[in-house]
């Protein structure tokens, strides 16, 4: 066995050792791709037959929410770790998910007979292989990619990083001869308190060490060990990571969250000082100037064969968005100080505060919220922003719309696909997405190694009491709002379930008004996460 084979063999041990919570990361999903791409000017397959491969694949946490999603795809994936995949197995077969095929085994052994995918997905992975590894992955997306396809490759980056390399080495230093996950834990996180409480303070690097280790004290313990204890971890700077695609005859098209590419999204400050040092500069340079301005560390690259650059634009196309499908739930922030009564504030997915006093802005994310978790067209965005200005002609209509939902893209506030989202219309027989019903099992009855999934294919949140898991449990499409509140009121009269609130209902009568209060707050909290279907 080589060294490297040995590398390999330590790497697949240390995660079956300690395996990942396999979650879905929403902009690595193939709708997601597609849509970046379509921005872009670059046609890509359609999802419904698509054809999807993932390196790394884990669980296949990532993969499920589309296998589910699209029964007529053919979902591959693929890891070294064989304690994980067969535990994705289990979980692929309860769930129904047919087309979705996992398998143990190293990327360096797929070659062309593998086949071709149109959407190839590696998160998570490139920074923490050996070269030979890297080497094969932007391989497989040269020799594996369908010719219309689109792969997505995610890394760690400088100049980001170069403050957690520091911390990374003194956690390793410090957990050096440590036999078990445990005993390294232990010691890496004895170097984070002195990181944090015992630096002297003219250290140069103080604020920025003491912010990884902060951010790290936050994290759960696999993250520690695969992020950071691993034998492996190997940030690039951008313009690294660009030109070895570019050797492997790849082309760059933007980020899979295009919105992080652009100077302007990071205020003006930057955008001034990023357009007069690169004007000149070809797209690439410009990006790896924003990264040094943002200190980004961490890239999540689409690629396509280099034959398709000529054919892709220099910067997204707005009027793309005009065939799209967006979806959206901002809930209500409280108003900034100063701030004029006629404005409306939004809460943004990453904790931001979007403002806004137009009325054709408040209009449409008022009818996205409404729709959630279903999407909406153009056309009937369009047709909301019509109605807020009157006798305003259609094509300036039309451009103000564009500008809101960039607006909303670059506050990383929409979500936009070319397919309308995979949920039913509303309905009076409440059912949860496809997969989800026996993914609640896993979930919260033991320790299951793929984490909860909506169809926009987002990580979310289980319902957490007794009672709710077990109403969720029955929503199968074929129970009404009066049937669930029946078995609602049944399980707290009998004291089978205990009500959330801590009160005992055992033998109560009457109870209708509570069941229906509790049953009317779960589908709201279902609604909320995307786990409702209808």
């Amino acid at each position: 066995m080589t060294a490297a084979d040995h590398l390999t063999q330590a790497i697949s041990d240390a995660y079956d050792e300690t395996p990942y919570i396999s979650n879905a990361f929403p902009y690595t999903s193939p709708g997601n791709l597609r849509a970046v791409a379509t921005l872009y000017g670059l046609a890509t397959p359609q999802l419904a037959n698509a054809r999807v491969l993932e390196l790394g694949c884990a669980a296949g946490g990532n993969l499920l929410p589309f296998a589910r999603a699209y029964p007529d795809a053919q979902v591959i994936g693929i890891d070294l770790s064989p304690q994980q995949i067969e535990a994705g197995q289990r979980v692929a077969e309860k769930t129904g998910a047919r087309n979705l095929d996992l398998r143990a085994m190293s990327l360096t052994d797929i070659t062309p007979d593998f086949g071709t995918f149109d959407y190839i997905i590696c998160h998570g992975v490139f920074s923490w292989v050996p070269p030979e590894v890297r080497d094969a992955i932007l391989r497989i997306c040269r020799e594996n990619l369908a010719p219309d396809g689109i792969a997505y490759v995610s890394y760690n980056t400088y100049p980001g990083w170069k403050a957690a390399d520091v911390v990374r080495d003194a956690m390793i230093l410090n957990s050096f001869g440590a036999q078990t996950a445990q005993e390294k834990l232990s010691s890496a996180k004895e170097m984070l308190e002195l990181i944090e409480n015992g630096l002297w303070h003219n250290n140069p690097l103080h604020s920025a060490l003491q912010s990884v280790a902060g951010k790290l004290r936050g994290q759960s313990d696999h993250y520690l060990l695969h992020e950071y204890l691993e034998a492996i971890n190997t940030p690039c700077y951008f313009l690294e990571f660009a030109a070895a695609a570019q050797q492997a005859g790849l082309a760059y098209v933007t980020d899979a969250e295009p919105q992080l590419t652009f100077a302007s999204t990071y205020g003006s400050k930057v955008a001034l000082g990023l357009n007069s040092l690169s004007a000149n500069s070809n797209r690439e340079m410009r990006e790896q100037y924003l990264d040094f301005a943002v200190g980004r560390s961490f890239r999540k690259s689409l690629l396509v064969h280099a034959d398709r650059a000529g054919g892709m634009l220099e910067q997204p196309e707005g009027s793309a968005f005009k065939a799209m499908h967006f979806a959206t739930r901002l809930d209500a922030a409280p108003p900034t100080p100063n701030a004029s009564p006629e404005h409306r504030h939004y809460l943004t997915p990453n904790g931001a505060t979007l403002s806004t006093k137009d009325p054709a802005m408040i209009g449409m994310i008022d009818a996205l919220n409404t729709a959630w978790p279903r999407s909406l067209p153009f056309e009937a965005l369009l047709e909301i922003a019509t109605s807020s200005k009157s006798g305003v002609p259609h094509d300036d209509v039309a451009n103000s719309l564009y500008m809101n939902l960039i607006t909303l893209v670059q506050s990383s506030a929409v979500n936009f696909r070319m397919e309308s989202a995979p949920y039913l219309p509303a309905d009076s027989k409440p059912a949860l997405i496809p997969g989800a019903r026996e993914l609640l099992g896993e979930v919260t009855g033991q320790a299951s190694q793929v984490g909860m999934y909506n169809l926009w294919h987002q990580p979310a949140t289980p319902p957490a009491s007794a009672l709710a898991q077990f109403l969720a449990l029955h929503m199968d499409g074929s129970r009404s709002l009066s049937d669930l509140r029946t078995l609602a009121r049944d399980a707290l009269t009998s004291g089978r379930i205990a009500h959330p609130d801590g009160r005992s209902y055992k033998g109560a009568r009457n109870l209708e008004p509570v069941a229906q209060e509790f049953v009317n707050a779960l589908l709201t909290q279902l609604r909320h996460s995307g786990l409702l279907a209808n």
